[in-house]
């Protein structure tokens, strides 16, 4: 296998995770602050959590030293986790089709909002995970995504004509930044006139008509 790689991001992209996270980044947050905290108004598409987890804290007057950073990373999964066993993630129609098909052609890695321990559960909770390298960029390792999406372009060995796929502006951005080709996915609650808005190079409507991307990818 050549050194090719495919990004993905995953909620709104591969799967729709059914709210596990809200009362999980909640509680994790209580845990870490001693604050209990409402994130209604937080909208998680194109975020990161150490964006999001910055944001709140400013909201509610806490300090984010390194020592509590840690202990919200440490905690968010654990709730996540049990979360997700109670509520399996949606996987997207043909998602799996699609996964098998290019993996065989292309390694797949991940630029994902959420930080590496969740990113990876999500795929598992999903039945995903073993389509996927341990390759990508998190949202543990910075609150910006053209950042992350450079990471794990770094992290990869800086492959060239590397795609990536998301589903909001910010993953478009990313891609366009760092010299991918960007891929905008209809799944998630941006619309495909806001994504054209944003001139990716391909758009996919549905993982289920999507044969153009396979074209795109020689596959």
């Amino acid at each position: 296998m050549q050194n090719r790689f495919i990004f993905c991001d995953i909620d709104g992209t591969l799967l729709y995770a059914k709210g596990s996270g809200r009362p999980a980044f909640g509680a994790a947050f209580f845990d870490a602050f001693g604050v209990e905290i409402s994130i209604d108004h937080i909208n998680f598409a194109g975020a990161t959590d150490l964006g999001v987890l910055s944001q709140l804290a400013r909201e509610n007057d806490q300090e984010l030293t390194p020592e509590k950073t840690a202990l919200f990373f440490e905690r968010m999964p654990v709730y996540l986790d049990e979360n997700m066993a109670k509520w399996p993630p949606i996987v997207f129609p043909g998602v799996g089709h699609f996964l098998e098909r290019v993996s065989s052609h292309w390694k797949l890695g991940l630029v994902s909002g959420n930080m590496r321990v969740t990113a990876y559960m999500k795929l598992r909770h999903g039945g995903l995970e073993h389509y996927f390298t341990d390759i990508g960029g998190f949202g543990d390792d910075d609150s910006d995504r053209n950042c992350m999406a450079a990471l794990a372009l770094e992290r990869a060995g800086s492959p060239k004509g590397s795609f990536l796929l998301g589903d909001t502006p910010s993953d478009i951005e990313a891609a366009k930044v760092n010299g991918m080709t960007s891929v905008a996915v209809c799944n998630g609650q941006f619309t495909r006139e806001m994504l054209e808005a944003e001139e990716p190079d391909i758009m996919v409507d549905s993982f289920e008509d999507a044969e153009h991307l396979f074209q795109a990818l020689e596959v």
